[in-house]
């Protein structure tokens, strides 16, 4: 197994990484019996670990996941398809499930200004996943509107959160890949809990329960059946789990 982890680290105000990469390839190769995802994204996978916690949490539900990994602060799938690592991530092959997790505001660039690079670089980033991985289901993130750093220019979370549902519902369809309604459960659980904290202190990257949330999203896309037993909390606070499971389950199956 090759695997290497490098980061930098430049300390923001709310000590947020604001640059980092990680690169990982599958413990074990292809084994029997084992459920292989590939992670492709940036600071919205990696701030504290969503995609670790969709491995503990499937473990604890007596699901092994291994998984592959690139993620790099900031970038787009065009960044990705011209880094080696990130192709080399993807060259592994063998996967079951992608999440592809663009730049945080490329799909809303889409919506708006019709950027017809993003959608291009995302059917080229599936291609490439499927060429290594025949079979894989392949996911686009529908991440969450955000406040901080400008909205990323788009005026309001509100106008942004609109344009990036807009943007992944028309990239899903002409890429043909599933949606990770991760957007979604955030926006459903403010509705119900809005003095919950899903974001961290820039009002921008996930909070470490929107990281929860976000990888019981995922998880559930995995299974396609509710959470039984004892599910793993991943240092969230265990009733604040159970409502963040309960959202996601909400979301993803249908269920309340």
């Amino acid at each position: 197994m090759r695997k290497l982890i490098v980061s930098f680290i430049i300390c923001l105000g709310c000590s947020l990484p604001a640059f980092s990469q990680e690169f990982q390839l599958p413990e074990g190769g292809n084994s029997p019996g084992v459920v292989q995802v590939l992670c492709i994204g940036n600071s919205f996978t990696y701030v504290h670990d969503s995609d670790m916690m969709l491995r503990e949490i499937a473990r604890s539900q007596g699901l092994d996941l291994r998984i592959g990994k690139y993620l790099a602060g900031g970038y787009t799938f065009g960044k990705h398809l011209e880094n080696s690592d990130s192709r080399a991530a993807v060259d592994f092959g063998g996967y079951d499930y992608a999440f592809l997790q663009d730049q945080s505001a490329n799909p809303a660039r889409y919506s708006r200004d019709k950027d017809k690079q993003v959608l291009k670089d995302l059917k080229t980033l599936k291609r490439n996943v499927l060429a290594k991985s025949p079979g894989c289901k392949v996911f686009l993130e529908r991440t969450w509107g955000y406040s901080g750093f400008e909205a990323g220019g788009f005026g309001t979370a509100e106008n942004l959160d609109y344009h990036l549902g807009r943007g992944v519902a028309k990239m899903a369809r002409k890429a043909h890949t599933g949606i990770s309604p991760i957007g979604d459960a955030f926006n459903l659980a403010d509705s119900i809990w809005p003095e919950g904290k899903l974001l961290g202190p820039d009002n921008h990257h996930q909070s470490l329960e929107g990281a929860y949330l976000k990888a019981c999203v995922n998880y559930l896309l995995i299974s396609g059946k509710p959470f039984s037993g004892s599910p793993a909390c991943c240092g969230v606070a265990p009733e604040v789990a159970t409502f963040l499971r309960a959202v996601a389950q909400r979301v993803v199956l249908g269920n309340i």
